[in-house]
């Protein structure tokens, strides 16, 4: 309800986005959303439902709203006559009802709704794309109406921000439920690999301290994975975890069919022995040969994990810490653009980089790869939005006075001429209600021009892609 004690409603959005940010409860959230909205315009009342299991309608937020009048809809299935918010969510589409007591898509529930005096609802899905529904946001009157410039602002804005919380609660799920995926396939790798270690101990002293580096190996990867848990704000974890996952997997399989291998050997030489009481010297010559061939594939698939760990971690660090040090460009860039290829094997597109040997920089390498992940992200989410193939190009050229050029260009579908000069604008996006807050870039230019002390400017053609250039000092300001 408007009144003097009313929040203005920039003012209201950017509390919101600031509790969205701060990771508050999801409810707590939608609760301060619906309440901001209906302090905008005597007499409305507002409501979020969410869509579970693709189709049952759950009620989230809804604080002003009378007693028993929301659980009417919990658990109803969404369909084309099941009042505003049902028919919206199946339909994907704003529905308008103006007097719920004629409309036919509240035949089942007018006489329900009556007794609370509810009149005129209008409700909205909350998209994360065109084919994926989170949920709805309805505005309720005591009176028949239909909605004005303003209420379809009001809708708009909160379908927006709703949207934003909602994907926000979804990726935190995401990256929880994998996490710990990743801590239980660890766990169950490294107990694998314990007992197979042991075997091969207990087997043969001579491969004593081969195993002991095996044991060093798994307990750096089990250390890794409890860094990787504990710090969920990991930029590019999927990514990370993936990269992690498939190079380790072929090193570490190979240590295990050399272990076991070899074990089956011990066993059945030490039976011959038991049996006869003697060994020949053949049988010893040709043990020993195998001995060696296992100790070999031990050493050099265990050399290769341990550089495959230093490379991942390397990266974990980085994007982690707001630490400044000396780096070689092309060394970081190949590390970063490594989890962006495991990010990409399962699509059609590719990522390519030229980056010259030579180029020091003291500055933060970190931030350097949360520039370049996001700006891959949004190539990948807009660049190359309906397409069946595309490329990522990285390059970097040094410039006079100790700065360089660096580069990130796709061939996707490039932006439009009225909204190159908005990119980097706060909140600007072109899929609104869709699940982009329009930060993103946002938040690059932020790092580019303030951590990295540099400038940033994107050029595109429609149809042709887009280039993203960077211009960095070869030394970051101080901060």
């Amino acid at each position: 309800m408007t009144g003097t004690n009313a929040v203005p409603l920039p003012v209201g959005q950017a509390e919101l986005l600031e509790m969205i940010a701060l990771g508050a409860p999801l409810n707590d959230t939608l609760n301060r959303l619906t309440r901001l909205i209906e302090e905008q315009s005597d007499g409305l009342f507002c409501t979020i439902m969410l869509l579970d299991d693709g189709k049952y309608l759950r009620a989230v937020a809804g604080p002003s709203m009378p007693p028993g009048y929301l659980p009417m809809f919990d658990g109803v299935a969404m369909g084309p006559s099941t009042g505003s918010c049902g028919t919206a969510m199946f339909t994907k589409r704003t529905v308008i009802v103006t007097d719920i007591q004629t409309d036919p898509l509240w035949m089942q529930y007018r006489d329900g709704v009556a007794q609370y005096g509810f009149r005129a609802c209008w409700s909205t899905p909350i998209l994360l794309d065109r084919d994926t529904v989170l949920g709805s946001f309805a505005m309720y009157y005591r009176d028949v109406r239909s909605p004005g410039p303003q209420e379809l602002e009001l809708i708009n804005v909160a379908t927006h921000i709703a949207g934003i919380a909602i994907e926000r609660k979804r990726s935190e799920e995401f990256m929880q439920r994998h996490s710990d995926e990743l801590e239980d396939q660890v766990r169950e790798r490294t107990e694998e690999l314990r007992v197979q270690k042991e075997k091969a101990e207990a087997a043969v002293v001579a491969l004593s301290k081969t195993n002991l580096e095996l044991a060093g190996v798994l307990n750096t990867l089990h250390a890794t994975q409890e860094e990787l848990v504990q710090n969920k704000k990991l930029a590019g974890l999927g990514s990370l975890v993936s990269g992690i996952s498939h190079e380790l997997n072929t090193p570490i399989g190979n240590c295990l069919m050399a272990a076991s291998t070899l074990g089956d050997q011990t066993q059945a030489f030490s039976a011959r022995f038991a049996e006869s009481g003697s060994v020949k010297r053949s049988d010893l010559s040709a043990y020993f040969a195998e001995a060696g061939k296992a100790n070999d594939m031990l050493t050099r698939n265990l050399h290769r994990a341990a550089e495959l760990l230093a490379r991942f971690k390397q990266i974990a660090v980085d994007q982690t810490n707001l630490d400044r040090r000396n780096f070689m460009l092309d060394t970081t860039i190949d590390n970063i653009v490594l989890t962006l290829k495991a990010r990409l094997r399962k699509t059609p597109f590719t990522i390519e980089q030229h980056v010259p040997g030579h180029l020091q920089f003291d500055s933060y390498p970190g931030q350097l790869g949360q520039v370049l992940s996001s700006l891959a992200e949004n190539a990948l989410l807009h660049g190359f939005d309906g397409r069946d193939a595309g490329t990522i190009h990285i390059s970097a050229e040094p410039e006079k006075d100790g700065w360089v050029t660096l580069t990130m260009s796709d061939d996707g579908n490039g932006i439009p001429v009225d909204n190159i000069d908005r990119v980097f604008d706060p909140f600007f996006t072109t899929r609104l209600g869709k699940g982009s807050s329009g930060l993103g870039l946002n938040i690059v230019h932020n790092i580019v021009a303030g951590v990295l002390g540099g400038a940033i400017k994107a050029v595109s053609e429609p149809g042709k892609g887009t280039k993203i250039q960077m211009t960095l000092p070869l030394v970051a300001p101080q901060m």
